[in-house]
């Protein structure tokens, strides 16, 4: 299931995102970018997809600090951008007012760990 961000121009993380995406747009071959990308009444031109190699980047971005902000808009809830990971295909899209991303394959629960299955303590 496809997990939508958007971050707009007023967030404190903008500044940081454009500069993903302005590294991306020169590191990426055009020909694997995406035309449009639309979410609720959000429109994403120029889709940038983020190679595996850098998905660090968008990820060291810190979305979910922004998660209550009023400038910040996502379908994700708290735990997913927390889950978030380099084994989730992300695209990066310029928006009219902002930067939408998306996210392919973000775990919708959490993973069993441990010898048990689950924490001990």
């Amino acid at each position: 299931m496809t997990m939508y961000s958007f971050v707009s121009e007023q967030s404190r993380k903008s500044h940081s995102v454009k500069n993903v995406y302005d590294y991306l747009k020169t590191h990426v071959n055009k020909g694997l970018w995406d035309k449009n990308m639309t979410w609720e009444s959000i429109s994403g031109t120029e889709g940038i997809p983020v190679p595996e190699k850098d998905r660090y980047k968008v990820i060291n971005l810190r979305l979910h600090d922004e998660h209550l902000s009023p400038y910040f808009k996502t379908s994700m809830n708290l735990f997913h951008m927390l889950m978030l990971d380099e084994s989730a295909e992300m695209r990066l899209y310029k928006a009219e007012n902002g930067w939408l991303l998306t996210f392919e394959g973000v775990p919708q629960e959490p993973q069993p760990f441990g010898q048990s299955g689950y924490d001990m303590r």
